[in-house]
């Protein structure tokens, strides 16, 4: 009997609440539910499409080849005036290329299918490292600013997923006195609602989706002086 009693000071009995198996079901779908619905929206909320009324198209140049033709055929559909090649020092092939920038790769391809050259405007940064699409936006600022001053909203085209952090970031860049609109071209790789089927897309749109809120949350808008090569082409 002393030995029970003692078992008393070590452990205690209390009366406790717990979720029958409908309410683990009722909990299961409130979690289940919602994470559904967020990954089956998640491509169109990286991949958003809102255009702004301007004669200024820009194309981050990094985007795949079967894209130029859906910038030439915005470009003229759209009526702009110009369009703008944006982009960083290439990270492989440069050894082997003549072009040494994505904007430059680019503006060479959409050339070589004959696009108007009097048209067409290559601005290139020396960032490789760190913030590539935010310094792209600097350099793209500095070229509106200083010849351009009269642009109120320009749009940007860029690849499917990627598109709604480049808005955050060139927006960031170009700041309140200019609206950015953004074109976000579908993916020939994976679409909206079948992007988990692959690898590729699944990789592809959960790294988007981690830059994307990065951004949202942690980024912060800085100036620095760019070397950046900003200069029309010519024919």
């Amino acid at each position: 009997m002393e030995k029970k009693r003692k078992a008393f000071f070590l452990v205690s009995r209390k009366e406790r609440w717990g979720l029958t198996a409908w309410g683990i079901t009722l909990l299961l779908l409130l979690i289940i539910l919602p994470s559904f619905l967020f990954f089956r929206n998640l491509y169109s909320i990286l991949a958003p499409v809102e255009r702004e009324k301007t004669d200024i198209l820009a194309l981050e140049g990094f985007v795949s080849d079967y894209v130029l033709a859906d910038a030439i055929r915005e470009f003229r559909q759209g009526h702009y005036s110009l369009l703008v090649t944006t982009g960083t020092p290439i990270e492989s092939g440069g050894l082997l290329s003549e072009y040494k920038s994505t904007a430059r790769v680019a503006a060479e391809s959409l050339k070589k299918m004959g696009f108007d050259s009097t048209r067409l405007i290559v601005i290139e940064t020396d960032e490789i490292m760190n913030d590539r699409t935010y310094n792209s936006g600097l350099a793209f600022k500095y070229w509106l600013r200083a010849h351009r001053p009269d642009i109120r909203a320009v749009n940007l085209m860029t690849m499917s997923v990627h598109g709604a952090r480049s808005k955050v970031l060139f927006q960031s860049a170009l700041g309140d006195s200019v609206r950015v609109g953004i074109i976000s071209l579908p993916n020939m790789f994976y679409g909206p609602f079948n992007w988990w089927h692959s690898s590729k897309g699944f990789r592809e749109v959960m790294n988007e989706a981690l830059g994307y809120y990065y951004v949202k949350l942690f980024f912060r808008p800085y100036e620095k002086e760019l070397k950046a090569g900003i200069k029309q082409t010519k024919s």
